[in-house]
């Protein structure tokens, strides 16, 4: 996940490590937590035009697959 998240970065693509709004207690939401603690917020929402999405998508293939 850090990896990825830096690659983004790096590319300009706005890239949130935080799924959720406030801190998650590890000892009382283990699986919320270990989402969390998982997984990437990425860019994608109805105001992006296409181009945006693309590029989104071609910069994690690159990320996956380097050509």
């Amino acid at each position: 996940r850090e990896e990825l998240f830096n690659f983004l970065k790096e590319k300009e693509v706005e890239t949130i490590r935080n799924h959720y709004d406030f801190p998650v207690e590890i000892g009382k939401l283990p699986k919320a937590a270990k989402f969390e603690a998982e997984t990437l917020r990425i860019p994608c929402n109805d105001s992006m035009i296409d181009e945006e999405v693309e590029e989104v998508i071609k910069q994690i293939k690159l990320f996956f697959i380097p050509f």
